[in-house]
């Protein structure tokens, strides 16, 4: 069977981004009152911390590009995105500058209300909020001979700034360096230069003076009024962490010959204090010179872990502030002294390198445990990114300091497994890890964010003369009182988590003890004698060793949720269930292949096993035997990543093929097939079900993705033994979730305005309408406001249109008018009116009485009579009458609700005048088809139904879709809201479709305004909840007749489509709601 044309919706959306600082983009500063903030680059988004303490604050919108420079002013915030560069005003974008350059913009700067960006060889001056044309461009190549990299303002320099570059071929007269009028676009000086390229420029507190960071390592101090050399220093990026290369030695010399010296950060330090300039290169070192001095102050060697981005002193503060391309953003205080070093006061980090394990935390999985190849080991929070860290390493920077080396080359290597249990989090270490190529594993203690006491490493007695082998598999027993460690030579040792002894260890057979003390005592003997005995004497020794776990690498370990069993995989193709108190072996079976991943769920004992072949296969361990219950095949490269759900139902896998796959454990089919923008390499579902958490290649990130069997329409995902379609996602943002296209611009947020007609219209006795009046006074009205408007000017319209928009209603139907386009505007009508209309069926079975209604008591066959003395009778006149006014009450109403209907009751005068024949002036019209068969009487059509086919034929005269169109249904909407429920049913009972009969064209064409009238309100997003009773009430009534009829059916089709999308953007908009105050009130589950 062929897979499906449409794709089925995503198992898994995008929802949220984590650990992401910053990229490889300088940071923007700006001070708004007394608070100072930070705007950095993220992708597609940016994001700005408040620096008192760091914290977020707020989370720019994605653009359509990858960011390359920044500036903010105000609530503004620039973002260059190619040539172009992109206004947004806190979350929304604004507008465009672009056309202007020929090449992506390398900088921007704000000067008052004008904007220089710098891109390709041009400058372009912009007037801010004008974003079509600018106010200048200026080339800036002078023959392609000069290529500018940075720009700078100096102070108190009207109209010019200063623009730094490299110059090909010597140059001639060009220089690196160069002062333009911006607003003349006049090249006003070039300066000589210094032998090389500028890379960075920043001007000092001291007028006329502007540092110059240059190519080859050097920061030099120039007087630009008077074309003088102030100071240099050499090698200010740190090239050679040795003295001697900051000095300019040898060590700095070849690095900076290299291209790895260039300064690409500078900042001045103003205020009181001693005068400071900090620079910093690509080696990640910020080195401190003393201006007043000109000498080396301070070194920062392991500041940044990448190259250095952007370098800022806070104003009239001892605090300097540096971001880089390692994903951090940090802040330094220097204290007082002449030699206080600088210390790390704050800052925020993610992953240097890309993550490729992560692991949920705790019942509610609130917290994320993550590692990566930048041999860091990180906990992130999914609620508040502030407090996301990194897990000491004990005084990292104190030994590296003592040592004299990086503190990269201290850190523990790479994380390959980790296992954590939150039981015993405030007694003693609950986090285990095995790092690659260590023959230890570490304990972590989360509480305290800190690498633990104890190291975990077999003693020398149990290894029996073997050396050590690294450490591959990790794992902890759900009380969190025992730890597990498999290692590459087979061996899987338990340790005891508070004291950090061994405890044994899981042999598959033991030698005799007798065989064991002989081949020790024959070993030590050997090895007093020495030579080949004593080679001889260590292989019986290692014959009679017992039989480690595996006889390969043991690539999984996992314990049971009731301390029963341990289940352990290996490369030795094999599954072996031990028992948890015995160190025994109970049971094994051959996997096939050399195992790749292990799952194991603790509550139900159903073990995951991914094999080398990508194949996936289930195993029931609680019995005698592991018995196979599912093998799951598919993937077509190596398996990456394997768990299973809380309930035991879901199977997750992904794999280097680029797709994770979720698989249906009791179906034993595959539920859906996703391509998650690149290929995972960890993955981890929350206990709750609701959040997967993913690592990806070349990705440095925590991607977290929504589950929409809870959150979305679970029923549209597919359960079929065909093939499966992949369904792609894009990964999600800092933002949350993903954005394919830009924010739409320009819209108009006016609302809808309805004309203004009469609805009290003065028809004809025989029921015809005065279309060509009603039509001449709509538009004479039309035109005194038209002019009206026009005298009163532009500004009193907007008022007026504004003040219709947030306080008015539509002056036709009377429905609020919406705040801005598609947003969902209710009628704001009592709950009782529209709700009774949507359950007007339940309110009539509630009202229908109990008992029928009594028959009159017959007549008695003589007179009722007075008593009295008089010899003739006097007659009871009173008697009987209760029957008669019941006949009249009865009459009345049903004269009543004719009248409303807009017909008359039939009576015995009506049989007579049909009798007679239907003259010229009769309102009586006969029904009957062909043939000449009578008919029932017909009564004309209903004010309601006259005002429905007026819309009709005026919204068929309008554009589709256009405000005219949605206009023209105004007037009917105003009348359905003046009606009660009741009234609404019976005006909608009486269209009526009656087959056969000479008005059922028209019955028809009814019955699809009514469908029209509904499409466009609903489209319109207007009186959203009172139109959806009435599409309830109308599908109700005329449900049957619509399916038969293919012109209804088409109608009806395409209303469907309308419901859908306005009822889904709000459904989807109330799921999010419902999911956020969900995971902030801890209400999952």
């Amino acid at each position: 069977m062929a897979a499906p044309a449409s794709s089925p919706p995503a198992l898994f959306k995008p929802f949220r981004a984590l650990g992401y600082i910053t990229d490889n983009v300088p940071f923007a500063v700006q001070r708004r009152g007394k608070e100072t903030f930070v705007t950095t680059s993220v992708g597609k988004n940016f994001q700005v911390y408040n620096c008192s303490k760091l914290t977020l604050s707020l989370v720019g919108p994605q653009l359509l590009g990858d960011i390359r420079c920044l500036a903010a002013k105000g609530d503004l915030t620039f973002a260059a995105v190619g040539s172009d560069v992109h206004e947004v005003k806190r979350v929304h974008r604004t507008g465009v500058y672009g056309g202007a350059h020929d090449g992506p913009v390398r900088q921007l700067l704000l000067l008052g209300e004008q904007l220089l960006s710098l891109g390709g060889s041009r400058l372009a001056v912009w007037r801010l909020g004008e974003y079509g044309e600018p106010e200048r461009v200026i080339e800036l190549g002078a023959g392609g001979s000069f290529s500018p990299t940075c720009l700078a303002h100096p102070d108190t320099y009207l109209h010019k700034v200063l623009v730094g570059g490299d110059v090909a071929g010597g140059g001639g007269s060009v220089g690196p360096l160069q002062l333009w009028n911006y607003r003349t676009g006049q090249l006003l000086f070039s300066f000589k230069g210094w032998g090389c390229g500028v890379r960075c420029l920043a001007p000092s507190p001291a007028l006329d003076v502007v540092g110059v960071g240059l190519a080859d390592g050097r920061v030099v101090l120039h007087n630009v009024r008077f074309d003088e050399h102030v100071a240099a220093f050499d090698n200010a990026a740190g090239a050679g962490l040795a003295g001697e290369g900051l000095l300019g030695g040898g060590a700095g010399k070849a690095v900076a010959a290299g291209g790895g010296g260039a300064v690409t950060a500078l900042s001045f330090r103003s205020g009181a204090g001693v005068p400071l300039l900090a620079a910093g290169g690509n080696g990640g070192v910020v080195t401190v010179w003393n201006l007043e001095e000109r000498r080396l102050h301070t070194v920062i060697r392991d500041a940044h872990a990448g190259p250095l981005l952007s370098l800022h002193w806070f104003a009239g503060e001892p605090l300097l502030m540096s971001s880089a391309a390692d994903n951090s953003l940090k802040h330094w205080v220097f204290d007082t002294g002449a030699d206080a070093a600088p210390r790390l006061l704050r800052f925020r980090a993610g992953h240097a390198a890309p993550p490729t394990l992560v692991r949920h935390y705790g019942e509610g999985g609130l917290r994320l445990l993550s590692a990566g190849c930048d041999r860091s080991f990180r906990v992130f929070s999914v609620h508040q990114d502030q407090q996301s860290r990194e897990l000491s390493q004990k005084h990292l920077a104190r030994r590296a300091k003592r040592l004299k080396v990086s503190q990269t080359e201290l850190r523990l290597e790479r994380v390959v497994d980790c296992d954590a249990c939150e039981v015993r989090e405030r007694d003693w270490a609950n986090v285990i890890t095995g790092h690659e190529g260590d023959p230890a594993a570490y304990t972590w203690r989360l509480a305290a964010f800190s690498l633990g006491d104890h190291v975990l490493s077999p003693p020398a007695e149990e290894l029996h003369g073997q050396p050590a082998a690294p450490v591959t598999a990790v794992a902890l027993s759900r009380c969190g009182n025992f730890g597990f460690v498999g290692a590459a030579g087979g061996r899987i040792d338990r340790y005891n988590m508070q004291s950090g002894l061994h405890r044994g260890a899981y042999y598959r057979a033991k030698p005799e003890p007798a065989a064991a003390a002989a081949a020790a005592a024959a070993q030590q003997a050997a090895g007093r004698r020495g030579g080949p005995a004593a080679a001889a004497a260590a292989a019986a020794a290692a014959a009679a060793a017992p039989l480690p776990a595996h006889s390969g690498a043991v690539v999984g370990v996992a314990a049971d949720g009731a301390n029963r069993l341990l289940v352990s995989v290996g490369l030795d193709g094999r599954l072996r269930v031990w028992d948890f108190r015995t160190l025994a072996l109970k049971s094994e079976v051959a996997l096939g292949g050399p195992a790749a991943r292990l799952a194991l769920h603790p509550a139900s004992g159903l073990a995951a096993v991914g094999l080398a072949d990508a194949s996936i296969r289930l195993y029931d361990v609680e019995g005698p035997v592991p018995r196979l219950v599912r093998r799951f095949r598919g993937h077509a490269d190596r398996l990456t990543g394997l768990g299973l759900s809380a309930d035991s139902r879901w199977c997750l896998s992904a794999a280097m093929d680029g797709t994770l796959r979720v698989w249906d454990v009791p179906a034993g089919q595959c539920l859906q097939v996703l391509r998650l923008g690149a290929p995972v390499t960890g993955l981890s579902l929350s206990p709750g079900l609701d959040l997967l958490a993913t690592t990806h290649v070349n990705r440095r990130g925590v991607y977290l993705w929504s589950n929409q069997a809870l959150f979305g329409a679970a029923f549209a995902i597919p359960h079929s033994d065909a093939p499966v379609p992949v369904v792609r996602a894009a990964l999600p943002s800092v933002l949350g979730a993903t954005s394919s296209s830009a924010d739409p611009q320009g819209e108009d947020e006016a609302g809808a305005v309805g004309r203004l007609v009469d609805e009290e219209e003065e028809e004809d006795e025989d029921g015809v309408d005065s279309e060509d009046e009603a039509a001449e006074a709509d538009a004479a009205r039309r035109r005194a406001a038209a002019a009206a408007a026009a005298a009163a000017g532009p500004a009193a319209e907007a008022e007026a249109a504004a003040r219709r928009r947030y306080a008015g209603r539509d002056p036709v139907s009377g429905c609020p008018l919406p705040l801005a386009p598609a947003l969902v505007t209710l009628s704001l009508l009592p709950r009782s009116q529209w709700d009774s209309l949507a359950h007007i069926e339940v309110i009539k079975a509630r009202n229908k009485p109990l008992a029928p209604p009594k028959k009159p008591e017959a007549a008695p066959f003589f007179l009722p009579t007075l008593p009295g003395l008089s010899a003739q009778p006097v007659f009871d006149a009173t008697a009987g009458r209760g029957a008669d006014e019941d006949e009249d009450a009865d009459e009345q109403e049903r004269e009543r609700e004719a009248r409303q209907a807009g017909g008359r009751v039939a009576s015995d005068d009506d049989e007579d005048e049909e009798a007679a024949g239907a003259g010229p002036g009769s309102r009586v019209v006969k029904l009957g088809g062909a043939g000449g068969r009578g008919g029932v009487a017909a009564a004309p059509a209903s004010a309601f139904v006259r005002q429905l086919r007026r819309a009709a034929r005026r919204a068929a005269a309008a554009e589709p879709g256009s405000e005219e169109a949605l206009e023209a249904w105004g007037p009917v909407l105003g009348v359905l809201r003046t009606m009660s429920a009741t009234a609404i049913d019976r005006e909608l009972r009486a269209i009526q479709i009656l087959e056969g009969s000479s008005s059922e064209a028209a019955d028809e064409a009814d019955v699809a305004a009514l469908l029209d009238l509904l499409a466009a309100w609903l489209g319109a997003r207007r009186d959203f909840e009172f139109c959806q009773a009435l599409l309830s009430v109308v599908l109700a009534q005329q449900g049957d007749v619509i399916a038969v009829r293919p012109q209804l059916a088409a109608r009806a089709a395409g209303l469907k489509d309308v419901v859908a999308g306005g009822w889904g953007r709000l459904d989807a908009l109330l799921q999010h709601c419902r999911c956020m105050v969900g995971l902030f009130g801890n209400l999952q589950q």
